[in-house]
């Protein structure tokens, strides 16, 4: 029996992603984590940082863009007739 197809993780938005990271840390400060279980715990929060990293630099591009769809058009941009 061939093994099954491997699957992508679900998305994760920011917030939640933001709110795992914020649980990492808090169990990382802790002195009586396990040291097999650290190193699974800070590649986890570097991946999260990346997320979030990479909805932040969307979120700015889009929002860049609105606010310049937003400016009025200056007489260079107007065809001629």
């Amino acid at each position: 029996m061939p093994d099954p197809a491997p699957t992508t993780p679900p998305e994760i938005g920011y917030g939640e992603a933001l709110a795992e990271l914020e649980g990492i840390l808090d169990e990382i400060e802790d002195d009586s984590v396990d040291v097999d279980v650290l190193a699974t715990r800070v590649r986890r929060a570097a991946e999260l940082l990346r997320i979030c990293r990479d909805r932040i630099a969307s979120a700015r591009i889009e929002v860049t863009q609105i606010v310049a769809d937003l400016e009025p058009a200056t007489l260079d941009d107007v065809p001629p007739e």
